[in-house]
């Protein structure tokens, strides 16, 4: 009974691992989303939240996250390019005020490629 009460433990564990995961690539998508509406309207809101406000940044700030996801790999690599994903969003924002276009698509550029390596991150997190 113990053994597979561990083993029940562990595989909610994962479920819950992995749909928390795909609600991160979900923010992240509507994030991305609400930069690029605000590019195209000419928004001046350049509010946004930051990498450590989001549910992501909040959850791998988390004392027990790390605890129990601090060893992995990719949970370690995670913090940098979702920064660079919320930091290059904010420059986007303010270099489109500006009317700084190279700035901007430059800023869209590595907000994009960030990006890729968060879901890639996540997904490797996920699945371990």
């Amino acid at each position: 009974m113990v053994v597979l009460g561990e083993h029940m433990t562990r595989l909610i564990e994962g479920i819950a691992l992995g749909s928390f995961c795909e609600a991160v690539k979900l923010d992240h998508l509507l994030f991305k989303l609400t930069v690029y509406q605000r590019l195209f309207m000419h928004d001046s809101n350049t509010q946004l939240s930051t990498h450590t406000t989001c549910r992501l940044g909040q959850w791998y700030q988390n004392s027990e996250t790390k605890s129990r996801y601090g060893v992995q790999r990719s949970f370690q690599q995670l913090e940098h390019p979702h920064r660079v994903v919320h930091d290059s969003a904010h420059d986007a924002l303010q270099a489109a005020q500006a009317k700084e276009w190279s700035k901007v698509l430059r800023a869209v550029t590595d907000m994009e490629k960030a990006s890729m390596q968060v879901n890639s991150l996540i997904a490797e997190l996920a699945g371990s």
